[in-house]
């Protein structure tokens, strides 16, 4: 399997402030695809907005709700620790670092919301499937840390072993909320760690990605072929950066200076 390492290029760009390059694209496509999976209400060019001068206007005179800015802005966030803790070991304290990052500041109806950062307090529901049980909120320790017990010392080879994590994370479905971001940006980084291409689930694929968690103990096919048009995406979206040469070279010197921006 053809080895590249996307964090390096992404690390460097943002520490060398290349701008319109894959980091700067990454950013807005994965905090407005997966926001936006989980009902946010702001378009990609309001989160772009939001991403280059940290405001945004309203489309239309269509109300803006404050949650869906400081997620966005929070993911942005989420995004820069995800790659600057790429090689850290999956454990329960990273994992909840990384809801408590996408959920930090967000507004709730008084009472409402659980501690942020902290497993489930009560039991729920896979949302977007609505009728699928998780694992009871007194479990999801156990639970949780045995998955990332033997993910981590089980060498990932293909799209198959990540859609099965995926699937079994969102099974346990640990939080309150933010379950289905955190587990999206398990993926991002892990796919890193591995020097293998990562990928970004596009909210216009929502119907597939929601059939292949619904179906995978039946047809896994169906989230794997998700993962593997994902990551096809994102592989252009580097070529367009980057070159196809340096793709299928093994990457293990300093990055070249992106060339262009990848097209929206």
């Amino acid at each position: 399997m053809q080895k590249i390492d996307v964090a390096k290029f992404l690390i460097q760009e943002r520490d060398n402030h290349f701008s319109q390059g894959l980091y700067d694209w990454s950013q807005v496509t994965f905090a407005y695809n997966s926001n936006h999976m989980e009902g946010s209400t702001l378009s990609e060019g309001q989160t772009q907005q939001l991403y280059d001068t940290e405001t945004v206007f309203a489309e239309g005179g269509d109300p803006i709700k404050a949650n869906d800015i400081i997620e966005t802005q929070n993911h942005f966030r989420l995004f820069d620790f995800m790659l600057d803790t790429i090689d850290q070991p999956l454990t329960l304290d990273y994992v909840k670092k990384l809801q408590g990052i996408l959920k930090q500041g967000t507004i709730s109806r008084k009472g409402l919301q659980e501690p942020i950062g902290e497993f489930k307090s009560h039991n729920n529901i896979i949302g977007q499937l609505q009728t699928v049980n998780t694992v009871p909120a007194d479990q999801v320790p156990q639970r949780l840390e045995h998955l990332l017990d033997v993910w981590n010392k089980t060498p990932q080879t293909d799209l198959n072993s990540y859609a099965a994590f995926h699937y079994e994370f969102e099974r346990i479905h640990p939080f309150s909320d933010g379950n289905g971001r955190v587990g999206r940006i398990l993926l991002f980084k892990e796919r890193c760690r591995n020097k293998t291409m990562p990928f970004i689930i596009a909210d216009e694929d929502r119907p597939f990605y929601i059939r292949g968690l619904r179906e995978f103990k039946r047809t896994p096919g169906y989230l794997v072929d998700t993962f593997g048009n994902a990551m096809d995406e994102y592989s252009m979206a580097f070529e367009q950066v980057y070159g196809r040469q340096v793709h299928q070279k093994d990457q293990s010197k300093i990055p070249p200076k992106p060339k262009k921006s990848p097209r929206r």
